[in-house]
């Protein structure tokens, strides 16, 4: 079943309106707290795909305010990350980075 997390643009206005549904922050304010709970709250496979994504955006130098994190998503089975005012938007589930775009996703790389 194919769910869409909704333009990561739009994550903080769905949080504000929807706070028991979702929790996104900017990177820059996940603090150890929220990063243990995100830890303990996934997939190893998952936690190995949001590294690698958070690396690669460190790599592009990717500013922390700028890369959201979405997670406790009832329609994300896993973590979103993407950068705010861009397209770019992942979703690591069931061990895959998925890519998302106009709804639909593809399979990016695959954590076993």
């Amino acid at each position: 079943m194919n769910r869409c997390p909704f333009p990561l643009a739009a994550f903080p206005m769905l949080a504000l309106a929807f706070p028991a549904l979702a929790e996104t922050r900017p990177l820059s304010e996940v603090t150890k707290k929220i990063e243990a709970q995100i830890l303990r709250q996934n997939s190893r496979q998952d936690i190995e795909c949001y590294k690698y994504i958070l690396k690669d955006f460190k790599q592009r130098k990717v500013r922390k305010a700028d890369v959201f994190i979405v997670f406790d998503d009832p329609g994300i089975e896993g973590i979103g990350i993407g950068i705010s005012e861009t397209d770019e938007n992942y979703s690591c589930e069931g061990g895959e980075m998925r890519a998302w775009e106009a709804g639909k996703y593809s399979v990016v790389k695959q954590f076993r």
